[in-house]
């Protein structure tokens, strides 16, 4: 069973692209030189439009209509340190690039998956729809904007909820952040770190060398042990070059004193707001050391119409007393 519960989102925490003393688990982990026959992946499988090229591993080419999936042959069951019962505690370093002839309008995107599930071709940028795990998403085309917005999502499938492409997500979503992970031209890679640990799953990305950007944290996220880590994308209309370079798992590196203060704040913000126990709920305030970006809010047309009219009453009522002051002033 899934469950999780978010906290506000905050920009500008940044933290060490290094992964330090932890050593990377192999049988779950990505990187050059990826095979010794140009053909086979140790540990993992490939299928759809993937290719293996010498720096990368290409699952979409910058064509219409492609699907590439690359899935871990492993399970994952920690054994290290932070391994417990009923949890599978993990650390994620991966390294990609999107890029292709576009210079306004990219797709579709790719996502990275920890899930029940492995293999098939779907809807999702390229997964199956109706998983059970983590999904988290990078799309390049806002159907629902309809242009250019890119924008990092998570979601925890239950084997139910759909996802809707039309709404980006829509319902599906639970946590996220707008970031620039493919450059309008030129090339550019993309680190994430992704941490799962005390039921506490967090995000952190950023360009090339730049400091890390914190994009989401949510709480009460529970991810059985089993599951395996996959990467898919997809292209439709619109065609981009997905291409992975590197994929680690590593134990959780403990958070330090600063950033377990400022999650225990935001807990304590939750908690505050009333919302500590609604099940996949987006705080829609502010709390002090807190930054988010205003929502967008759609009010209903009564609602503007009748604002118009008081905007309309009032400035009557203005000119009125206005025009009966200057005619009285003329008499004197």
């Amino acid at each position: 069973m899934l469950l999780s519960y978010l906290l506000p989102l905050v920009l500008g925490d940044k933290y060490d692209h290094d992964i330090g003393d932890n050593v990377a688990y192999t049988t779950h982990s990505l990187s050059h030189p990826y095979s010794t026959n140009g053909m086979d992946i140790p540990h993992w499988d490939y299928s759809g439009d993937t290719s293996i090229a010498d720096k990368y591993i290409r699952l979409t080419p910058d064509r219409q209509s492609k699907r590439g999936q690359l899935w871990n042959r492993e399970p994952w069951n920690p054994t290290g340190k932070s391994a417990q019962k009923n949890t599978a505690p993990f650390e994620v370093h991966t390294r990609f690039e999107v890029s292709g002839q576009g210079t306004k309008l990219f797709g579709d995107g790719m996502a990275i998956w920890l899930t029940k599930q492995k293999g098939g071709t779907g809807p999702i940028f390229g997964n199956p729809d109706g998983f059970i795990g983590l999904g988290i998403l990078f799309d390049t085309y806002s159907n629902l904007n309809q242009g250019h917005q890119q924008y990092i999502s998570v979601i925890l499938g239950d084997g139910k909820q759909a996802y809707d492409h039309d709404k980006d997500g829509g319902d599906a979503k639970l946590a996220g952040c707008e970031f620039n992970f493919r450059p309008a031209s030129g090339h550019d890679y993309v680190d994430t770190r992704i941490v799962y640990d005390g039921f506490l799953l967090r995000m952190y990305v950023a360009m090339s060398d730049d400091p890390w950007e914190e994009c989401f944290i949510v709480r009460k996220v529970k991810i059985p042990k089993g599951y395996y880590f996959g990467i898919t994308a997809a292209t439709g209309d619109l065609a981009d070059n997905h291409d992975v370079i590197s994929f680690k798992v590593i134990d959780p590196t403990p958070m330090s004193d600063e950033e377990r203060a400022d999650v225990q704040d935001r807990i304590d913000l939750d908690i505050g707001a009333g919302v500590d126990a609604e099940e996949h709920h987006d705080p829609q305030y502010n709390g002090p050391g807190v930054s988010r970006q205003a929502d967008h809010v759609e009010l209903p047309l009564w609602v503007t119409l009748s604002a118009i009219g008081c905007v309309a009453v009032l400035a009557g009522i203005v000119f009125f007393f206005t025009s009966r002051g200057a005619k009285t002033g003329s008499r004197h």
